[in-house]
């Protein structure tokens, strides 16, 4: 049934060649830059020099972006720089103000005469087919494709999506979570963010934590290589291409999207903040750090599609779990969600038996400050193993952390915005750093293709590891740990709860091992296996800032009877 009903969702290739002729036609044309104008209008970018110096020395420069509105800053200042080429790929991008603030910027280079290609995962992106269909017919320069889209849909309504999960589950599955941005092959941004405005500090209710990193040197090069296998690959799809796109375009329909309409006033500052030099200045170059290695990981375009593809060396799971066995100290960890795949957590458990004082630190989301509670329920599931048997400090965010003002724009956040974490980093032997979309979590391991760099670097590992302990410091985060112990019974209890937890169902045991705490007034900050820990720190329960609602009860239920679902969370 499921091949039946894939096969026919394909556009046939006539409807292709008709849909092609009309997207030609239908596609402006204009050029607003001279043709003799070689640099195509662009404007002057004091990255330029930097460039220039990292090509001299063949060493990379390397810029932390952890500010949601000065990446979004970073983004558009090299989309108003590009001479040559734009490359985009992520996996969610949506025409909220931020993204499309974005569009409208691709479409004004295109126009220059800038080539650009954006690549974007079908499943959760762009929210309906009319503004797919516009962005097929708006430019010659500027072209869209969609990583496995479902039913060959741009848009997949809620009844497909449910009718994919019963009959295509496994295709529906596999996505692209690649997030890589690419101007004139000399500048390269890469880490967690999307294009929507909880990304970048744009969001009223809710906005992330996140965390990208600027490359300028020859390293592009591989991102750029990656970007062209992928546009390349059968998997991704010309808008123009699906079948709800197609006939629109050949019914003549668009949407009344005015791409031209007035911006808000934070959209016109931001834009002239990226046309300022000495703004550009003054944001990013004290946080210029020169690297003596990166490299550039990205899995290969099937490797949903294709175990053996899997099983490559070069796929950036297998590097992960690599760096992570040749741990001798430490390893820091940041992602928004502690599901481990069981190689990761057999790894981890080897490298504690063998290096007993091993330092393995965790800052993720609590449940207050997740973005996706049901994942949340089976790192809840694990907490016990994580602490005792693999010696993990767990830290978890806060859902208002205490230095919102330093971390986060000002423009739409008031008391009532909740926050989350979503970078995905980590940092070994502050040396070895990674910075990427991998979420070290069965679905990166599995059913994602993700991207990442991994730099080599003493400056570069020390001031990631700043920014990430100042998340785990307790005006951010809550310290999740052991309860104090209660003889005998704590025994017993451990025991009956380490048969429950490795039930797929009916975990039922109702004594948790661990809880969260907060520090005391007054008293200073320690990790949880120092001897005044119990003594500085009070427990405040499991689930923080989360009332007994249906969100705390599902994340309940869903750690004691889904936990087979772990694979795909």
């Amino acid at each position: 049934m499921a091949a039946v009903v894939l096969s026919a969702c394909h556009v046939t290739p006539e409807t292709i060649k008709k849909v092609e002729q009309v997207v030609q036609v239908k596609k402006d044309a204009t050029i607003t830059c001279p043709t003799e104008q070689t640099d195509r209008c662009s404007i002057a970018s004091p990255f330029a020099d930097t460039f220039e110096l990292a090509t001299n020395k063949a060493l990379n420069s390397m810029i932390l972006l952890e500010h949601g509105e000065q990446s979004l800053l970073a983004r558009l200042h090299l989309i108003r720089a590009a001479r040559e080429t734009i490359e985009i790929q992520s996996f969610i991008w949506v025409n909220d103000e931020a993204g499309h603030l974005v569009i409208r910027e691709l479409l004004a280079a295109a126009k220059r005469g800038v080539k650009v290609k954006v690549i974007i995962d079908q499943l959760f992106s762009m929210g309906n087919s009319w503004l797919v269909t516009d962005i097929a017919t708006l430019h010659q320069n500027l072209e869209f494709k969609l990583y496995n889209p479902v039913f060959q849909d741009a848009h997949t309504s809620a009844f497909e999506f449910f009718s994919a999960m019963a009959c295509c589950m496994a295709r529906l599955n596999k996505r692209m979570h690649n997030k890589a941005f690419i101007v004139d092959n000399k500048y390269g941004i890469v880490g967690g963010r999307n294009y929507q405005s909880r990304y970048y500090d744009w969001d009223e209710s809710f906005n992330y934590k996140d965390r990208d990193v600027m490359a300028i040197g020859p390293v592009v090069d591989d991102i750029s290589t990656s970007f062209r296998s992928y546009w390349q690959s059968p998997h991704v799809v010309p808008v123009e291409h699906l079948r709800d796109v197609s006939e629109r375009i050949l019914n003549g329909q668009r949407s009344n999207i005015d791409w031209q309409q007035p911006l808000s006033h934070k959209a016109n500052s931001i834009l002239e903040q990226a046309t300022n030099q000495n703004v550009i200045k003054h944001t990013f170059f004290d946080d210029i750090i020169e690297v003596e290695r990166v490299e550039y990981f990205s899995d290969t375009h099937d490797k949903p599609f294709n175990k053996k593809a899997r099983k490559a060396n070069d796929q950036l799971t297998q590097r992960i779990h690599t760096f992570f066995a040749e741990a001798k100290h430490k390893i820091l960890i940041q992602t928004p969600y502690l599901i481990f795949s069981r190689p990761a957590r057999k790894t981890l458990k080897k490298l504690r038996r063998q290096i007993p004082d091993l330092e393995l630190l965790v800052s993720t989301n609590s449940l207050a400050s997740t973005d996706a509670y049901y994942v949340y329920a089976i790192s809840y599931k694990y907490k016990r193993f994580y602490l005792k048997k693999l010696g993990m400090q767990i830290y978890e965010y806060k859902d208002r952390p205490g230095t919102v003002a330093e971390d986060f724009a000002p423009h739409v956040i008031d008391e009532k915005t909740r926050f989350g974490m979503h970078s995905k980093s980590f940092v070994i032997d502050d040396y070895i750093s990674m910075i990427g979309s991998h979420n070290f979590d069965p679905r990166s391991d599995v059913l994602n293709t993700e991207s990442g760099f991994v730099i080599h670097s003493e400056a570069f590992a020390k001031a990631l590891s700043e920014k990430i302990q100042v998340d785990m410091t307790d005006e951010n985060s809550w310290v999740v740990a052991a309860k104090e112990q209660i003889p005998f019974f704590s025994h017993i209890s451990g025991f009956i709860a380490t048969i429950s937890r490795k039930l797929p169902i009916f975990d039922i045991w109702p004594f948790r091992y661990s809880t969260s705490y907060k520090l005391k007034q007054g008293f200073p900050e320690v990790p949880p296996n120092h001897p005044d820990f119990y003594q500085n720190y009070e427990a405040i329960g499991n689930f923080p800032n989360v009332d007994l609602s249906s969100k705390q009860i599902q994340t309940i239920i869903i750690s004691a009877f889904a936990g087979f679902a772990e694979p795909v969370m």
